[in-house]
């Protein structure tokens, strides 16, 4: 009943409460209890003599009907779940997708507690700061092309900050999302697929927003947008932009115009690294990234080598990029 009101309170306009009990079903007095819960959410609502009620403003909470109002997408988003707390975005995400969830679908939650970014670390959400966010995949393609959705969703996630914040935002190989040579992002995608077909891809995202400590531990090679923008950004409008920028990678990857655009935000092409895999590690310069995901290194001792991004982690010579 909360969202009900809320999504009528978008309008713009004077919301007649004795209106929108008719709508809904319910007394008046349900009505002035929504609209309570809603203040003491945050939510500015003027109470306009006997006109009823107007929204002035909104905090920056995770809830369905601040993502979903004049969205404007086809596909991504149209079915939006916000929890609380959850373990794991990409978890839930995975359940609902086996019980026939649609392409699109969109699960966001305001703690993580359990998240995983790449090579199994942990990735945590603490508790309104930052964007924990998984979208549902159900591409019509063989399992092979699936690197290409791991790097559309990095360029997705980089076009909608910088759309929404201006930010000179890059993508290190394979998607981590960076700027000014610390980690804004990590992306980690999952799949359940056949030999021949793939059923669905899950994209989960982590977004730091508004963190304004980090632990000293990452210091060095981790930042927010807040700190970054010397501001508030706002969750809602990143959500936003990235899932419109995610419908537009989905064109580009269907009319094969990915690749340039991920290589203009690489910040990987053409600098010294080090590949550190299980077995062994070595440096070179970063030459070459493919669709498969594939980078390819030359080793200083002049050897091309391919990596693959499971395989191995890649850190720049000088920092983290």
């Amino acid at each position: 009943m909360l969202n009900e009101v809320l999504r009528a309170l978008q309008s713009e306009e004077i919301v007649s409460g004795g209106e929108l009990a008719r709508t809904m079903g319910v007394t008046r007095a349900a009505v002035w209890k929504q609209v309570t819960l809603l203040r003491e959410r945050g939510f500015n609502i003027e109470t306009v003599g006997r006109q009823g009620y107007h929204l002035i403003s909104c905090p920056d909470l995770l809830m369905e009907p601040l993502i979903e109002h004049d969205l404007g997408t086809v596909w991504a988003g149209q079915r939006v779940i916000c929890y609380d707390s959850v373990d794991s975005t990409n978890r839930v995400l995975k359940k609902l997708a086996s019980e026939g969830a649609e392409h699109g679908t969109l699960v966001l939650a305001d703690e993580q507690t359990g998240g995983r970014g790449r090579r199994g670390r942990g990735w945590l959400t603490p508790k309104g700061t930052s964007i924990a966010m998984s979208l549902l995949l159900r591409p019509d393609m063989h399992p092979s092309r699936v690197p290409i959705l791991s790097l559309g969703t990095s360029v997705a996630i980089a076009k909608g900050i910088n759309a929404v914040t201006g930010l000179p935002v890059r993508i290190k190989w394979p998607n981590d999302i960076i700027c000014n040579g610390k980690k804004l992002c990590g992306i980690l995608l999952e799949m359940d697929a056949n030999e021949e077909h793939v059923e669905y891809v899950v994209a989960g995202a982590g977004i730091n927003v508004h963190l304004t400590e980090i632990p000293e531990e990452i210091q060095a090679t981790a930042t927010s947008l807040d700190i970054e923008c010397g501001r508030p950004v706002s969750r809602i409008e990143i959500i936003r932009a990235v899932l419109r920028a995610a419908e537009e990678t989905e064109q580009m990857i269907r009319e094969g115009r990915l690749m340039e655009t991920y290589l203009a935000l690489s910040a990987t092409l053409g600098r010294p690294v080090s590949v550190q895999g299980v077995r062994e590690s070595f440096t070179g310069i970063a030459e070459s990234i493919r669709e498969d995901g594939t980078l390819a290194v030359r080793t200083d001792a002049g050897e091309l080598r391919e990596v693959m991004a499971g395989d191995v982690s890649v850190r720049g010579l000088m920092g983290y990029v």
